[in-house]
């Protein structure tokens, strides 16, 4: 750079005028002391959001307790049902032996009734067909 040009520069720069404190005015600047140690407040979006969260929370545990005094009540239930299925499978075998036709005609003889000359022993019926309809006639004259 000669010397010439760095003097054109410094003219330039001191011919700009400087701005006058007229047209910016800078606001009073004042020292502020010390605000006490307070908390910025907070958004409402995290709180909601907090809130969210625990009631979830909260519902799960509330859902998770419902779903064991469920299984427990489901466990007491199938015991009860193991003791009645005991209690009616005894039943069944008593009154199949109660119901035997050599049991029913001792029964018969004890109380002095006749005795069968022949016993039999009745087939067993289907209970998943319908039986036949019945022919009834009707009662003749009374």
């Amino acid at each position: 750079m000669t010397p010439a040009t760095a003097a054109a520069r410094r003219a330039t720069v001191e011919r700009q005028p400087s701005p006058s404190p007229s047209r910016h005015r800078r606001a009073r600047l004042r020292v502020v002391g010390q605000r006490k140690h307070q908390r910025p407040p907070r958004p409402l979006a995290k709180i909601l959001a907090v809130a969210v969260v625990c009631a979830s929370l909260l519902s799960i545990v509330v859902g998770h307790a419902l779903l064991a005094q469920g299984q427990l009540k489901m466990g007491q239930i199938e015991t009860q049902l193991v003791k009645e299925k005991a209690i009616n499978r005894s039943t069944v075998l008593g009154v199949s032996e109660l119901e035997t036709p050599a049991r029913i005609s001792q029964e018969a003889g004890a109380y002095h009734l006749v005795p069968p000359t022949t016993i039999l022993q009745l087939p067993s019926v289907s209970l998943n067909q319908a039986l036949p309809p019945l022919k009834i006639a009707p009662a003749s004259g009374t």
